[in-house]
């Protein structure tokens, strides 16, 4: 008997312990871009959460960081998405997405 009544004193001890954890920070704070950044996350990751984001609101998608390329280097990567057609450039990821397909779909 006394081993049963040392099992329900550990049992409400753990019961009492236990108690319901609250979050302090919220889903729209998480998803945030500058928290994302702050958590020690990449610019680019921060812009796809965003896209996913908009994209589930049923929001227009806009870039949050304005990139700047020399136009060499723009020109080397519109062309390599022009032969290669599974490499993602901005335009394919920030363009609304339709239900019937265009030639930008391409």
């Amino acid at each position: 008997m006394g081993v049963m009544k040392r099992n329900l004193l550990i049992l409400a001890l753990f019961t009492a312990v236990c108690t319901q954890a609250n979050a302090s920070v919220t889903v729209e704070q998480t998803t945030d871009p500058e928290f994302i950044i702050n958590s020690g996350y990449s610019e680019a990751f921060a812009e796809e959460v965003n896209i996913a984001k908009q994209r589930a609101n049923g929001k227009p998608n806009e870039p949050l960081y304005d990139k700047k390329r020399n136009k060499f280097v723009n020109f080397c990567k519109n062309f390599y998405g022009y032969l290669v057609p599974s490499y993602d450039t901005e335009e394919r990821i920030h363009h609304d997405i339709h239900q019937s397909s265009s030639w930008r779909d391409l």
